[in-house]
């Protein structure tokens, strides 16, 4: 089994930095085309990805009070579904149920006729006190 050198591994943690290729090789004192070519190595891309998500992962708490900021202070709808997408809280999925409708409609319309009724009597009770 291979395994990278003790550049290499500071090469990821300058990477992950923000450092370009020239300048992780003239910290290292190494070749500008060695740092290029150890990009193209899958072994070094394997250790790098796995690096990246350990070095996001400490970050994860920072990234979200951050989002909840922009969603508040920015008042942005856009972030505030993302936080409630990503919380499980808000599906892409909508689900629409409708009621079958049943010969009344389960409609009362004595009920509905009494509370009319009942709101004219207060409206011309309102309107004699005022005269």
């Amino acid at each position: 089994m291979r395994y990278l050198n003790e550049n290499q591994y500071k090469a990821i943690g300058l990477l992950l930095e923000g450092k370009k290729n020239v300048e992780i090789a003239e910290d290292l004192g190494i070749h500008r085309n060695t740092v290029t070519n150890w990009l193209k190595d899958d072994l070094f891309q394997s250790e790098l990805r796995k690096a990246a998500t350990r070095h996001s992962q400490h970050r994860l708490g920072e990234l979200i009070e951050r989002m909840y900021d922009v969603a508040i202070n920015d008042r942005s709808a856009a972030m505030a579904k993302l936080i409630l997408q990503s919380q499980g809280m808000l599906s892409e999925k909508h689900i629409v149920e409708r009621e079958t409708p049943s010969a009344s409609n389960g409609v009362d319309y004595d009920k509905i006729d009494d509370e009319i009724a009942a709101f004219a009597k207060r409206m011309e009770d309102e309107a004699d006190i005022e005269h």
